[in-house]
Parts: C-alpha cells; structure tokens; sequence
C-alpha cells in the first residue's frame, strides 16, 4: 500500500504491487472487499453477496464468510455464481478482516480461529481449491 498525493490530500492505494521481473504479487493479510486470488494475478475483481450469504467473486467463484466483523474465512469450495438479486458487494463492507482459511466444514468454518500472516500463505491456500 502506498501513499498518493492529491490536492494536498492524502488517498491510500490498495492496489496489488506488481513486481514485473517475476510477476509476483504481493497482498494484504486483511481482507479490502476484492477477491484475493484475483488480487494476487494483479486484477481486482468484485465480490458480490451469494445466495448463501457468502460474498463470491464474480470471475473465480473464490467466496468469504464474514465472522463477527473480524475475520473472512476463505472457503475451501467455489461458489456456483447464484448471486442474490439485490446487489451487495463486498468492498462496501470491508473493514480490514483478517483473511483466514476454512479449517472445518461447520460454521464458523474457521474453529479454533487461525489467520494468513503472509500473501505465499493465501497464494498456497486459494491454489489448493478445485475450480
């Protein structure tokens, strides 16, 4: 994340850094409302409420449960695209989540809670998700 000056405002940059001499990119560990795999192939692509109440990204099908305003669990399966017809995305909700994996397959799918500290943690983790 970097600072942009403009009209002597300061606007914080959440835009995924593109290293172009490895194509790696690095993320935040918290979660900005974007789809994270997407975020880590340098595109930011929205995440939209599903049927389910699981915000699903609309390109992927990556989907997160929102706990408590704490933690976004990353589910270990992809959602089906069944969106709910009033539109909720999740960047207008975000408040920074820590991003987390699914280590159960009940609610609260994250139990005992544990978190991604580093951006190679969530990479692994989203690649071990069938498509």
């Amino acid at each position: 994340m970097k600072n942009i000056r403009s009209s002597e405002k300061v606007v914080k940059d959440y835009s995924p850094v593109n290293y172009k001499d490895n194509k790696q990119v690095e993320i935040s560990n918290n979660w900005n409302g974007y789809c994270p795999e997407s975020l880590l192939k340098g595109k930011t692509v929205r995440m939209r409420l599903n049927n389910w109440d699981f915000y699903e990204s609309e390109e992927t099908g990556l989907q997160i449960c929102v706990l408590d305003g704490f933690f976004a669990v990353i589910l270990n399966f992809r959602g089906e695209g069944k969106f709910r017809s009033t539109k909720s995305y999740g960047h207008e909700i975000a408040k920074d989540q820590f991003l987390c994996p699914q280590n159960t397959d009940k609610f609260p799918f994250n139990d005992p809670p544990s978190v991604f500290y580093e951006s190679k943690e969530i990479k692994e983790y989203i690649e071990t998700i069938k498509k």
